[in-house]
């Protein structure tokens, strides 16, 4: 995790950057915790070797046999004192180990300053938005028999949904093809644990997503009273994307330099609670509780964050140039920015019936924060180890794209045409 050594070494930098996000994140508090808990050790040191040489004092006195009451009386003052002090470190130390795991990562030069998502910077946009769409994906699929939110409402809650007939075939083309499109780069498909435990997940994300996002697995009460059923040796939270799953696979590993970089395609089932985003994108498919997704992760030396940044952002583009759907990247203000990411570029795509881009997916880099977290390091046999740097990025988040696809490619008869690039997965070029 994150040392107050490491604070140190780099305090300017995060000092600035906290400045930069509008942080109340409270550095000072952490400098005065942990000049007291270095003057507290210091103390607690002196304070165990007078102890110590009491100790032995008094067993000299004891030998001779000389009065020893006065040298045990100050004995004994001594230890209270120890005792004493040794809480109010062991106080420290926990005070800082929270102040720790709750610090923001250091901001990228490039971000904009801003406040929210109203000062993000448009980067680019490609392709041409179609603008004479007055209906939604959700109505598009229901009236073809594709789409039921209603019974999945009825059985799971809001935000759920049935896939249906040749929905389903197009919602795996899309999978397939950012796995195959991602293998010719050199990636390795890897289909993760759907559940991590708390520690874990814990090195990877903010403490807030466990209040915000993620969804905790529990024991029925049926299954307690029963014997003879495996239980949860720990408490497990289904994950909210790959994502997390691929930073947590190396942890308290070190891995070997000429290994880097490490390119995964992790491809998952997503879960996520939405807290916070009530009454926000609430028809149809576009921000669901459950939702599969693939995403690229790399593991890479300091010196190659901008090269490989670049490399993932770059084939997201590239996908969705693939499907032509028109889109536009953005930069993320220093307010909009993830608290664990030093950076982050949202790719939308144009929903037609909105009006509006909408968010498919982004691309950012965690630098140092999870891997420090999670104890990941990377280094030549016998040389210094480094903290290696983590990057992810969408590829695919499927139902999001799917919804998108769908309002770029209805046709007057309410069928879809498929896109050009799905058309060797689906073996047709219209559904409905």
């Amino acid at each position: 995790m994150f040392t107050a050594r490491y604070v140190r070494e780099n305090l300017e930098a995060i000092r600035e950057s906290l400045k930069r996000r509008n942080s109340k994140y409270p550095l000072d508090r952490l400098l005065e915790a942990e000049n007291g808990w270095k003057e507290g050790k210091d103390t607690l040191g002196a304070l165990q070797a007078k102890r110590n040489k009491a100790s032995l004092e008094i067993s000299e006195l004891k030998k001779s046999g000389k009065k020893i009451e006065a040298q045990v009386e100050a004995l004994s003052s001594i230890k209270e004192q120890i005792e004493e002090l040794e809480r109010s470190v062991e106080k420290d130390e926990q005070e800082i180990a929270k102040l720790l795991w709750d610090l923001p990562n250091t901001l990228h030069k490039s971000v904009p300053t801003g406040k929210d998502e109203d000062d993000n910077k448009l980067l680019r946009s490609w392709g041409t938005p179609n603008k004479s769409l007055n209906k939604g994906h959700e109505e598009i699929l229901v009236k073809l028999g594709f789409l039921d939110v209603e019974r999945a409402a009825k059985t799971a809650g809001a935000r759920f949904y049935y896939l249906m007939g040749d929905l389903v075939l197009l919602e795996q083309s899309l999978s397939r093809f950012a796995l195959d499109e991602l293998a010719k780069r050199g990636y390795t498909t890897i289909l993760p644990p759907f559940m991590l435990r708390e520690k874990y997940y814990k090195g990877t994300s903010p403490l807030s997503i466990f209040e915000d996002a993620l969804y905790a697995v529990a024991e029925p009460k049926q299954a307690k009273a029963k014997d003879g059923i495996e239980r949860l040796d720990d408490e497990l939270f289904m994950i909210s994307t790959a994502e997390h799953a691929l930073a947590a696979m190396h942890a308290d590993e070190v891995i070997p330099e000429e290994a880097l970089p490490l390119r995964y395609a992790g491809i998952s089932p997503s879960f996520r609670r939405e807290a916070g985003k009530h009454g926000k994108d609430t028809t149809g498919i576009y921000r669901v509780h459950q939702f599969n997704k693939v995403e690229q992760f790399i593991y890479a030396k300091p010196e190659d964050d901008d090269k490989y940044f670049d490399e993932l952002l770059s084939n997201f583009e590239y996908l969705l140039q693939k499907l032509n759907i028109p889109y536009r990247a953005m930069l993320l203000s220093t307010g909009d920015t993830g608290h664990q990411m030093s950076r982050t570029v949202d790719l939308e795509g144009w929903f037609p019936s909105q009006g509006r881009y909408g968010e498919l997916g982004s691309c950012s880099s965690a630098t140092d924060w999870q891997s420090l977290r999670l104890n990941i390091r990377y280094g030549k046999h016998g040389g210094e180890l480094k903290q290696v740097y983590t990057l992810n990025c969408t590829a695919i988040t499927v139902e999001r794209t799917l919804a998108c696809i769908v309002e770029n490619y209805v046709n007057a008869d309410g069928t879809i045409t498929v896109p050009d690039a799905l058309v060797p997965y689906m073996g047709k070029k219209k559904i409905g």
